[in-house]
């Protein structure tokens, strides 16, 4: 009993030990930047430039969440209520999951460009992607609505499949079950994906650069202010600007967890 007591002990140990160093390995770069760029914040924030980026990336990325989770919703529960082609669905879904942000770009620039369908969309929908603000939200939806959708699938599927058939033997039509049991239950893994949607929105960058380029005062938003700054040498800026992005980040993500369990709190009272 005494061997198997230690053993144990020392197993414990090894795994506490494994997890204060992973959580040092991902805390304390975060900390030192947030430190080291504290004393730029202010300078950052006086700038017309990286205030400009600010908005924008606030912005665009509230709209390409509002996008992706308005229409994730709908097809994820399409998916989820297939049965044939479910498999070969996510597995689609998965393919610009995979694929590096950059290619992801250079899709989207040959589809939205010239040699794509850019005359179409001018001539008949005055819409241009390529160098615009439109092209920032274009590239944001491209690469977060495939996670949007199969983070929601996944939602669906744990949900009980019991309370759904007591639903309908209660004389509950498809959308009664779809608005009042479902989408109660996946409230909380909604709430997530729209946080993580959001937040990899705010800091997407590779497809962003591609589609919409860097222009100053135009198509800058955060990621592409800090590669400006860091490619003039300016680091103490570039380092400010990620600071304000980390603060702006854990800011949102903390309003959001709030809002949550006080409507969470409101609906129990």
């Amino acid at each position: 009993m005494k061997g198997k007591f230690a053993v144990n002990k020392i197993f414990h140990y090894i795994l506490f030990m494994i997890s204060i160093l992973v959580f040092i390995f991902l805390t304390s770069p975060i900390i030192m930047l947030i430190i080291k760029g504290a004393a730029a914040v202010p300078v950052c924030l006086k700038s017309k430039e990286i205030r400009f980026s600010i908005f924008l990336s606030l912005r665009t990325s509230v709209i390409s969440t509002v996008f992706c989770i308005v229409t994730a919703i709908p097809s994820a529960y399409f998916i989820f209520k297939t049965e044939k082609f479910k498999k070969i669905i996510i597995q689609i879904l998965c393919i610009p999951m995979s694929l590096p942000h950059i290619v992801s770009g250079i899709a989207l620039l040959l589809l939205f460009g010239r040699m794509g369908i850019c005359d179409f969309l001018n001539n008949y929908l005055t819409i241009d992607f390529i160098f615009t603000r439109q092209g920032i939200i274009l590239a944001q939806i491209f690469v977060n609505l495939p996670f949007a959708v199969k983070q929601t699938v996944t939602a669906f599927e744990d949900i009980n499949k019991k309370v759904l058939f007591v639903a309908k033997t209660l004389g509950c039509n498809d959308i009664q079950v779809f608005l009042y049991i479902i989408l109660p239950l996946i409230k909380n893994t909604l709430l997530s994906v729209i946080i993580m949607t959001w937040a990899r929105a705010l800091g997407e960058y590779g497809a962003v650069i591609m589609v919409a380029g860097a222009t100053k005062m135009k198509t800058e938003i955060i990621p592409t202010s800090i590669m400006l700054n860091m490619s003039t040498g300016d680091l103490d800026l570039a380092i400010g600007i990620s600071a304000v992005l980390i603060i702006i980040s854990i800011s949102c993500m903390l309003i959001f967890e709030y809002l949550f369990n006080k409507g969470k709190k409101y609906a129990e009272n």
